[in-house]
């Protein structure tokens, strides 16, 4: 076997290198930011714990925001650990708590645990109130995501409102 030179080794590789592709590609990113004002917006990726990993056995279903959608292959956690089952642009209020939280990581996971007392229907219907009354999402995406779950579930998914506990305030009149 022949060891190659660290300048052999260098010109071989720079031969394998297409530097015409590389430059039409970052050409062709400069002009889709350009034509594209929200290209820093976050995605909201609905995901579903993969159940093959090999430490990690909790079933959950995670709404997941990707920090950085401009780099196409910072996709790890959405490959390796979650099935995503849809994704949407972040609305203004997400990106707007996103630009304030300032976070560096490239994630930001918010998972919803499926245990007996978490039933999918329960948790899924805790995501779409969340996102109804808190995000302001549009009805129609709304069924687009319960029609992915159903999908991916391969049943009809029950959906309902959750009433949270209040506190009562009482007074006693003298």
């Amino acid at each position: 076997m022949e060891m190659k030179t660290k300048t052999e080794w260098f010109l071989e590789w720079l031969l394998k290198q297409d530097f015409e592709k590389d430059r039409n590609d970052i050409h062709a990113e400069l002009r889709r930011r350009k034509e594209n004002p929200d290209w820093e917006r976050p995605m909201v990726m609905y995901c579903v714990r993969k159940s093959g990993h090999k430490f990690i056995k909790k079933k959950e279903i995670a709404v997941v925001i990707d920090q950085m959608p401009w780099q196409q292959r910072a996709r790890t956690a959405e490959t390796h650990w979650y099935h995503v089952v849809y994704k949407r642009p972040a609305t203004d209020v997400e990106w707007k708590e996103n630009r304030i939280n300032n976070t560096v990581r490239r994630y930001t996971v918010w998972p919803y645990f499926i245990q007996n007392r978490g039933t999918v229907d329960k948790i899924i219907s805790h995501i779409i109130q969340d996102d109804l009354e808190n995000y302001h999402i549009e009805p129609g995406i709304i069924s687009d995501i319960i029609s992915a779950f159903e999908e991916f579930y391969k049943r009809k998914i029950r959906i309902f409102r959750i009433e949270y506990p209040q506190q009562l305030s009482i007074s006693f009149n003298e």
